[in-house]
């Protein structure tokens, strides 16, 4: 009975860690893509890195919208959860998440440090 008990703890041991290196795996490999990238290509279900300047921040309580910019093309973003403190218009971002139609759908958000002309109203 310990052998099959044994045996049973490290399928489900295996089982576990394999789930986590996919999990892992798949955050690894996503994109860094520009939004010209993206209005260029289809990228429609896939989980990327969207890197540019944010423009039209707009909070309310937990969710967020905004447009992620380089110059040429915008793309739209939705956040929820708590942003980060230097989170500003025109920062430099890289929201991390799934492109679905023309938005993506952040699940993590980080600010490049002292990228970007105005810093948030909160550190003037």
């Amino acid at each position: 009975m310990r052998r099959k008990n044994k045996l049973l703890v490290t399928i489900v041991g295996v089982v576990v860690l394999l789930g986590v290196l996919g999990v892992s795996s798949m955050n690894a490999s996503a994109a860094f893509v520009s939004p010209t990238q993206l209005s260029d290509d289809d990228y429609d279900g896939e989980w990327v890195n969207l890197e540019g300047s944010v423009q039209n921040l707009d909070t309310q309580g937990q969710r967020a919208t905004f447009e992620v910019t380089d110059g040429n093309h915008s793309t739209r973003v939705v956040y929820e959860g708590t942003l980060p403190e230097t989170m500003g218009e025109n920062r430099i971002v890289v929201a991390k998440g799934r492109v679905e139609g023309d938005t993506l759908v952040a699940k993590q958000l980080s600010v490049r440090a002292h990228e970007g002309s105005e810093r948030p109203a909160e550190a003037r």
